[in-house]
């Protein structure tokens, strides 16, 4: 809603379920998409990439993780009311996800291979899911990790290395992601193989490609806790500040 109101305000024009396939040019960029109404070209002065960093999960790498009700984005909360429900992970997408999950009426198990929660959990979420877990409404496993996933479990090693067999009807796997740069590659944008970074100036956000920029999270490559909303929102300043 907040995103819907900020495009009637701002007067954007915006193309849903439309994809950017390429990009070409030296400061006159062209861009290649293809749509609901098929391929289009288009050209713009400035190409500014803000794809985030939720394209590719990390997968857990258990046997399991490829079933129907694993899944490693967060979809509806209210989907899974009186359903076991196990979420793997511990920042904050798995915590929100895990108090969404409570409130719907589910019931959750929260594993995480750490054995407290890490400095980068919001400070609003942090009181919330650890007052939840105290009061007994979600169950922690603090310092687990996931062995395998069955149909109807998941199976977990606790810290004492004793194995433990969690009921599981739906399972959200929200381990974090990395972003897709392929996209990148094609358009010629340099990307550090050791950071994931894709190659920009950070004082203009322009990458090596003339005209082509960059703005939020993608700019931190494989750090993706590093860009958020509270710093992410000067990028635009920077990208138009010669206008």
């Amino acid at each position: 809603m907040y995103y819907r109101g900020v495009v009637r305000a701002e007067g954007l024009r915006v193309s849903t379920y439309t994809r950017l396939v390429s990009a070409s040019g030296n400061g006159r960029i062209t861009c290649d998409t293809d749509g609901i109404r098929g391929p289009e070209r288009l050209t713009c002065d400035r190409l500014v990439l803000a794809t985030g960093y939720y394209d590719n999960p990390r997968p857990l790498g258990v046997p399991g993780e490829e079933l129907p009700h694993v899944g490693h984005y967060f979809d509806e909360a209210h989907r899974s009311i009186g359903l076991d429900v196990v979420v793997i992970g511990g920042k904050n997408s798995a915590a929100e996800a895990a108090l969404l999950l409570f409130r719907a009426g589910a019931r959750v198990t929260l594993v995480y291979r750490g054995a407290v929660f890490p400095p980068s959990l919001k400070y609003w979420v942090r009181p919330d899911l650890e007052n939840r877990i105290a009061a007994g409404e979600i169950a922690a496993r603090l310092g687990s990790v996931v062995e395998r996933i069955t149909p109807r479990t998941v199976v977990i090693r606790g810290p004492d290395g004793v194995q433990e067999s969690l009921p599981a009807d739906r399972v959200f796997a929200l381990t974090g992601y990395r972003p897709d740069t392929a996209l990148f590659r094609r358009i010629g944008i340099e990307i550090d193989e050791a950071t994931g970074r894709p190659a920009h100036d950070p004082a203009t956000l322009e990458t090596n490609v003339p005209g082509v920029f960059l703005a939020g999270s993608v700019t931190a490559g494989y750090r993706t806790g590093d860009i958020f909303i509270e710093n992410g929102r000067f990028d635009g300043e920077r990208i138009f500040a010669k206008e």
